[in-house]
């Protein structure tokens, strides 16, 4: 298992809280997107735990104070 930042290649997954399968998650819309880009320039982070099969099992959203501007 190793934890890596949120990348362009797994946003999607990301934006349906890593549940690309559920199709209740797909009806949502894209309101998590729009969240995220509301506020990822005001120190949100996101990591990915990722197995060895390159399989997200899991985030963590946090809020970081140290932003570099």
């Amino acid at each position: 298992m190793k934890v890596i930042d949120l990348t362009d290649v797994h946003k999607q997954l990301y934006f349906v809280c890593l549940e690309d399968w559920c199709e209740e998650m797909k009806e949502a819309g894209n309101h998590k997107e729009f969240w995220y880009n509301e506020i990822k320039d005001k120190g949100l982070r996101v990591k990915l735990a990722i197995d060895e099969n390159e399989q997200v099992g899991g985030m963590i959203e946090y809020i970081s104070h140290n932003q570099h501007k």
